[in-house]
């Protein structure tokens, strides 16, 4: 069962980037680039850098001002 997980999670998330729209496309991708780092941080050893938390920080902003207009 364990080697069908991974083949199942890409369906699911073949199916979502098929059906949602760009703007979701766009958050969805955002959110797993902060979730990726905070995990990678404490087991890789991953430095932040400026442009990256610039970035970052462009991105969660932009996500936030446009949830909480809607």
């Amino acid at each position: 069962m364990d080697e069908c997980k991974p083949l199942l999670s890409g369906i699911a998330v073949s199916l979502v980037m098929k059906y949602a729209d760009n703007i979701v496309k766009v958050y969805s991708t955002s959110v797993a680039m902060i979730l990726t780092t905070l995990v990678s941080i404490p087991l890789f050893g991953f430095q932040l850098t400026l442009p990256f938390v610039l970035g970052t920080s462009v991105a969660g902003a932009y996500t936030r001002s446009h949830f909480r207009s809607s």
